[in-house]
């Protein structure tokens, strides 16, 4: 029987069908390298490494070869940058571009090894010992104060990238002070990094040539070749990097550097005695 108003053909109703459940969407890919979510493009949204693909010899070769070619983020272009335009360098670092630049922390930690496994090699500070050990023989010094003068000079070879890096901090210290008006501590630590990094290259060609003949005596070591660079680049970085006028950035990088100069002979010079004497 028919309701009123309701036809035939709306009583023969057939059951609904459903559409086909949808399959469940796959799992993101993840980066291999941090494990966030791989968006679409060609490198992680989240640590920027390319999209992952097998090794192969071409690749292996384009890498070799980008690391002596690239113009500013492989260790030889850092090398170059930092010898011939440490304010840019800073400027840049500093205001965040950073991504071009191979890192300066990691290239001082590396040229300070070098430097300390080449001056052991050469026998560089052994041999500066050697002839204080002949000054103290002459001023009637006893054979146990001789032979500790050699130990010294020894260790300070052996140990001078964990000695001259300690020190950096406390350099740090004082280029705050004097620049204290346009860095914090974190970026005149940057400074002195920079600073550092010019000075470990310029002190390895050094010890491969002039240092081989003119740097074995007494009180011609590293320490004047450290304060001329200090007065060099940071008035260059000063001047380049900071916008100093010319007086203003020699000014503050001669105040920098004898003040990094007076820590470096007071720290030599309390151990030595203390180890020497004592």
């Amino acid at each position: 029987m028919l309701l009123p108003g309701i036809s035939a053909a709306a009583t023969n109703t057939q059951p609904a069908v459903l559409p086909p459940a949808q399959a469940a969407p796959a799992a993101a890919e993840r980066c291999l390298n941090c494990e966030q979510p791989m968006a679409a493009g060609n490198f992680c949204p989240g640590c920027g490494q390319p999209r992952p693909h097998r090794l192969s010899t071409a690749h292996v070769l384009h890498e070799l070869v980008h690391v002596f070619t690239h113009a500013d983020k492989s260790i030889f272009g850092f090398a170059r940058q930092v010898l011939l335009a440490p304010g840019r360098v800073f400027a840049d670092y500093a205001a965040g571009r950073r991504k071009r630049y191979f890192s300066p922390f990691q290239f001082l930690l590396l040229a300070a090894g070098l430097a300390t496994l080449l001056s052991v090699k050469l026998h560089y500070y052994e041999l500066i010992g050697e002839n204080v050990q002949r000054g103290f023989q002459l001023r009637g010094a006893s054979a146990e104060q001789v032979r500790r003068v050699g130990e010294y000079f020894a260790a300070v070879g052996k140990y001078f990238n964990v000695w001259w890096l300690s020190l950096v901090p406390v350099h740090a210290l004082a280029a705050w002070a004097v620049y204290r008006r346009r860095l914090n501590y974190a970026e005149a630590f940057l400074l002195l990094v920079l600073v550092g990094c010019a000075f470990q290259l310029l002190l390895l060609a050094a010890l491969v040539s002039v240092f081989l003949v003119a740097g074995r005596e007494p009180g011609s070591s590293t320490a004047f070749m450290q304060a001329g660079v200090y007065v060099v680049y940071l008035t260059w970085i000063g001047r380049r990097g900071l916008g100093l006028s010319w007086p203003a950035a020699i000014a503050s990088a001669l105040a920098v550097s004898v003040v990094g100069g007076c820590i470096n002979y007071g720290t030599n010079m309390l151990i030595f005695r203390w180890y020497v004497f004592a």
